[in-house]
Formats: structure tokens, sequence, C-alpha cells
């Protein structure tokens, strides 16, 4: 078969598979949302995996207790907060890493008990950036607590304009000079909202991968290229909305599958081609051939969408 004749058949049969109207997988009491994985108990949240008991919710991994928070990662009882980052019981972050029992700060690392601060690093009992004894700040945050929540926010963009902005935000990384909103990556390239990879380039809010590239909205992956929204990949190409699946390329939608090329929608499967069960010298034969086709041609994905 050549590879035109596989792309062929491959976007017959994903035209014919019904789409789902929402992606959730592995997860309990998460109807009221979409793409959400190995989650529980959440409602409208969006784009979420490994997380729980959260409401409201876009584009966060691995947080609990959250509620009004965007792009959040390991984070517990975080409210109206954006870019939270391993933070534990805040409110009004932004762009803040590893912060504990803060409210209104941006830009801040390494920080527990402060108020209203911007670009400040292991610091404690501040507000407004100014240093106060642990008894002065339990008493200043009684009074600005009573004040609404917009009026501290203007209070904190004033004390922003005098702070130079950074041009990226990251923290905790090695080797990995080039992205934006990185955390805890080793030799990684131009990644962006990214925590916990290795040896991988090209990603974009993808998390704990190793050797990927070219990666979106996947997670757990190792020596994987060209995936999007899959996640526990191994040695896997050109994937969508896959889980579970090793040694295969040209995954759409499918879950625990294994040496299989050009396949849509199926589950617990081994030597398929374009969904049709090979043995496997049959599959070994034939995918050799139309992997080397696709290789020489330099196709990639060629016209494909799902």
């Amino acid at each position: 078969m050549t590879a035109e004749a596989f792309f062929k058949e491959l976007k017959r049969l994903i035209n014919s598979q019904p789409k789902n109207p929402s992606h959730i997988l592995n997860s309990e009491n998460c109807e009221y949302g979409d793409q959400i994985y190995y989650s529980k108990n959440l409602f409208n949240a969006f784009d979420c995996s490994n997380c729980a008991d959260s409401t409201y919710i876009y584009d966060s991994y691995m947080c609990v207790n959250c509620m009004d928070c965007d792009y959040g990662v390991e984070s517990e009882l975080c409210y109206e907060s954006v870019d939270p980052y391993k933070s534990f019981n805040c409110e009004y972050l932004e762009n803040c890493s590893n912060m504990r029992d803060s409210s209104y700060c941006y830009a801040s690392i390494d920080c527990h008990d402060v108020f209203g601060c911007v670009h400040l690093n292991s610091k404690s009992f501040c507000i407004f950036n100014r240093q106060l004894t642990e008894g002065e700040y339990r008493e200043a945050v009684k009074k600005f607590n009573v004040l609404p929540s917009e009026k501290i926010l203007e209070m904190l963009e004033e004390l922003k304009k005098r702070y130079p902005y950074t041009q990226t935000n990251d923290a905790h990384n090695e080797n990995s000079a080039y992205g934006n909103y990185i955390y805890f990556n080793k030799n990684c390239y131009l990644c962006f909202d990214a925590t916990r990879n290795q040896d991988s380039a090209y990603l974009y809010d993808s998390h704990r991968n190793t050797t990927c590239f070219d990666f979106t909205y996947s997670i757990d992956g190792e020596l994987c290229y060209e995936v999007v929204d899959s996640a526990h990949c191994f040695n896997c190409n050109y994937s969508v909305f896959s889980g579970h699946c090793q040694d295969s390329s040209y995954l759409f939608n499918c879950a625990n599958v294994k040496n299989s090329l050009g396949c849509v929608g199926i589950s617990h499967k081994e030597y398929c081609i374009l969904n049709r069960q090979f043995n496997k010298q049959e599959y070994d034969k034939i995918s050799r051939r139309i992997l080397e086709d696709l290789k020489n041609k330099n196709l990639g994905w060629a016209d494909l969408t799902f």
C-alpha cells in the first residue's frame, strides 16, 4: 500500500466514525466540562487532567479544591488565580509559584503569608512589599480584607507599575532557557506552559514527558512525536485523543493500543492497520512498507483533520 492510498483510507475511517461531543476519559462526576482526564468531581472544567473537587477551572493540571483558576498546576485550595504553580491556600495570584497562605500577589516565588506583593522571593509577612512582624501582618490583613477585592486589585496594579515586567515566567529549570511558564524542566527547548519535562522540545501545555517533540495538551509521554490531547503513550507518533498506547502511529481516539498503524476509535487491540486485524508477521511487513513510503515522501500529517 502506498502512502497516498494509506491516507485516503485513513481519511475515510476518520469521517465514518462518530465524533464524541466531549472528551472525558477515566474521570468520575465530571459531566459538565470537556477535555477532562483522570479527574474527579469537577464542574464547569475544561482542558484539565488529574484534578479533583474543583469548579470553574481551565487548562489546569493536578489541582485540588480550586475555584475560578486558569492554568493552575499542582495547586490546592486556590481561588481566582491565573498561573498558580504549586501553591496552597491562596487567592488572587498571578504568575506565582510555590506560594502558601497568600493573597493578591504577582510574579512572586517561594513565599508564605504575603499580601498584595509583587516580585517577591522567599519572603513572609509582607504587605504591598513592606516587611512587617507576624503580629503586624495579621492585624493589617484583617483591615484589608474588609475592602472589596476590586479596590485591593487597583492598589496592586499601582504597585506593579513600579517594577519591570519579566520577559518570562519560570523557576527551577535546568538547561531549559527558551520558553515561558515552565517549571522543573530539564534539557528542554521552546516549551510553554510545561512542567516536569525532560529532554523534550516544542511542547505546549504538556507535563511529565520524556524525550518528546511537538506535543500539545499531553501528559506522561515518552519517545513520542506530534501528539495532541493524549496521555501515557510510549513510542507513538501522530496521535490525537489517545491514551495508554505504545509503538503505534496515526491513532485517533484510541485507548490501550499496541503496534498499530492508522486506527480510529479502537481499544485493547494489537497489530491493526486501518482498523483491520493482522497477525504479527503480516503487520510487520505491511506497516514497514507504509512507514517507509511516508518517510520518503515526508508527508507528516498530510491533509488529515479530526
